[in-house]
C-alpha cells in the first residue's frame, strides 16, 4: 500500500550552526515518503551554504520580501507536494519515529491534525541537556477541541502534523501573528474536526534565554500578538462560561509571567504572579463543587 507523502517545512534565519541538525533529523526519519523544504528568511550568515549540502528543496526569501516566520511557513506550505505537512524550527529537531507514528494516527483517525509531545533541550553555560523528564502528557487536550483550544496552547509548531488542504482551507498561518502562532492556527482548525495526539515526546525544542534572536524573549511584541488573537476570535471567547474564561486568563497570565521573568521585567513578573494566585481561587472553588456533586 502506498504511503502518503509528508512535507517537512523548516524555517530558518541566521542559524547556520544549528540548521544542519534540524535537516538531518528530517532526513533520518524512519518514514521514507518525506520531502524536506527549507525556507530561509533572509539569512546572511552562510546558512544557504549549509543547506545546499543536503538533498532538500531550498527557498530563499530576500530581505526585501521578508515578512516573518508565518510568511515563511506559508511559502513552504504552498510549495509542498505532500498530503500532510509538518513544521520544524532551525534550532529544534525531531526524534526518528515522529512522522511514522503521526501518519499512522492521522490515517487511523481520518482527522486533519495530530500532534506529539515535546521536551526541552536546556542550554546553560555552554552545556546542553535534553530533559525528557520534563514532559507530562495532558490527555484533556484531544478530541473535540473547539472550546478547549481557547484555554491555551495545546501543541507546539514542531509537534504538528496537519492535512495540507485543511491548512489551505482555513487560510494558512496568520501572517500578522508573531507569537502564539500555533495557538491561533489551531483555534481555526479545531472548529472543523477533533485533534488527536501521541502522548510521548517526539520532538526536542531548544531553550536558551540568552539567545537574543529568539522571539520568545520579546515581551512587548508578545503582548501585541496576544491582544490581536483575542480580538480576532472575540466571538468564540464570548461563548465561554465564567470558569472557561478564567482558564483563558490563566493561560495568558502563566505565559506572561514566564516571559516577563525571561526579559528581566520583574515588576511585570510580580504583577502576573499576583494575578495567577487570584485566578486559582474561582477555579479551585469550581473544582471542589464539581467533586461534591459527583459524590
Amino acid at each position: 500500500m502506498d504511503t502518503p507523502k509528508v512535507t517537512a517545512i523548516i524555517t530558518t534565519h541566521n542559524r547556520k550552526s544549528l540548521v544542519g541538525r534540524a535537516i538531518e533529523s528530517v532526513l533520518n526519519q524512519s518514514y521514507e515518503n518525506i520531502e524536506c523544504i527549507v525556507v530561509d528568511d533572509a539569512s546572511s550568515d552562510g546558512t544557504e551554504e549549509v543547506c545546499r549540502k543536503y538533498p532538500i528543496k531550498y527557498i530563499y526569501i530576500s530581505q526585501v520580501e521578508s515578512k516573518g516566520g508565518n510568511y515563511a511557513r506559508n511559502v513552504g506550505i504552498k510549495e509542498a507536494q505532500g498530503k500532510y505537512v509538518a513544521f520544524l524550527d532551525d534550532d529544534d529537531y525531531w526524534l526518528k519515529e515522529k512522522i511514522s507514528r503521526q501518519v499512522a494516527l492521522i490515517e487511523e483517525k481520518k482527522c486533519e491534525l495530530v500532534y506529539s509531545g515535546a521536551c526541552p533541550e536546556i542550554v546553560k553555560e555552554g552545556n546542553c541537556e535534553v530533559r525528557f523528564d520534563k514532559y507530562s502528557p495532558d490527555f484533556y487536550k484531544q478530541g473535540d477541541m473547539s472550546r478547549k483550544i481557547l484555554y491555551g496552547i495545546c501543541c507546539l509548531n514542531i509537534t504538528i502534523l496537519a492535512n495540507r488542504q485543511a491548512l489551505l482551507d482555513v487560510g494558512l498561518f496568520d501572517e500578522n501573528v508573531r507569537f502564539w502562532q500555533e495557538y491561533e492556527l489551531t483555534i481555526r482548525l479545531a472548529q472543523r474536526m477533533p485533534f488527536y495526539f501521541i502522548p510521548e515526546p517526539l520532538a526536542v525544542f531548544r531553550v536558551d534565554i540568552n539567545d537574543k534572536g529568539r522571539l520568545t524573549n520579546k515581551y512587548f511584541e508578545w503582548i501585541k500578538s496576544v491582544n490581536y488573537i483575542y480580538d480576532k476570535h472575540a466571538g468564540l471567547y464570548k461563548r465561554l462560561n465564567f470558569i472557561e474564561r478564567q482558564r483563558v486568563k490563566l493561560a495568558f497570565v502563566s505565559d506572561g509571567m514566564n516571559r516577563a521573568k525571561a526579559s528581566k521585567l520583574m515588576s511585570e513578573y510580580y504583577k502576573y504572579k499576583l494575578q495567577l494566585n487570584t485566578l486559582f481561587i474561582p477555579i479551585r472553588i469550581y473544582a471542589r463543587i464539581v467533586r461534591l456533586l459527583d459524590v
